[in-house]
């Protein structure tokens, strides 16, 4: 039996996100499509309904923001389709992978943004595979069901104070380039001073730095819904 049309009476599971899906490696990942895509700039997820918002199908959406942010979708991904389609494309949902917690809620995570990643790009969006850059020594499952020769995306949020949080960076991202050899890699955040990138990058800047330079203009305002 194909394991993604497989189903609990109520789906409890969400067995639908992962419906044709070809499931690899060790855990079942669904795999994602490769794209080839050049985003201009990226808007959190949050920020997206935001009434400020112009010119929707230059920008992306990202996942890069606290897991809360972004939950919603999980729980009711129909209810956010119509929405994301306005825009030239997302990135793959990025429930946290972290080494302070548990191999089984990682991979867990790891799961469902790829799972959410299948369903919103069978459902017509454009969907950059976000890579999670966890430990080196995880990427035989952390690499799991992202494709070879795309377009990739990656945050470097809370990895560029510590020169060895940028060095353990560097390292993954080599890894990284070095089993899928991306077209380009989109980069969301500050670029750590010691990359030197065998491929084409795309640096945009994270929530994060918009609000600080918006904080530091004086134009912060309650507009984000």
């Amino acid at each position: 039996m194909d394991k993604s049309q497989a189903s609990t009476a109520f789906d409890v599971m969400k067995q639908y996100l992962i419906r044709g899906a070809e499931l690899v490696g060790e855990y079942e990942v669904p795999m994602l499509p490769a794209v080839n895509v050049r985003p201009e700039d990226t808007v959190s997820f949050r920020e997206s309904f935001s009434r400020k918002i112009k010119n929707h199908r230059q920008l992306n959406v990202s996942f890069y923001e606290d897991d809360q942010c972004f939950t919603s979708l999980w729980n009711q991904p129909d209810k956010y389709i119509e929405h994301l389609r306005c825009f030239g494309s997302i990135c793959s949902p990025d429930f946290t992978i972290s080494d302070g917690m548990s191999k089984a809620l990682n991979i867990y995570n790891h799961y469902r943004n790829h799972a959410l990643g299948h369903y919103l790009s069978m459902n017509g969006i454009t969907v950059i595979p976000s890579v999670s850059l966890c430990n080196v020594r995880e990427f035989d499952w952390c690499l799991s069901g992202l494709p070879m020769h795309s377009t990739l995306a990656v945050c470097t949020n809370g990895r560029v104070r510590a020169r060895a949080s940028r060095l353990e960076f560097c390292e993954a991202y080599y890894e990284m380039c070095r089993r899928l050899e991306p077209l380009r890699v989109v980069i969301v955040g500050h670029m750590p001073e010691e990359l030197q990138s065998p491929v084409e990058v795309i640096n945009l800047k994270s929530r994060n730095q918009k609000m600080n330079e918006r904080f530091t203009k004086g134009d912060i305002d309650g507009d984000i819904a």
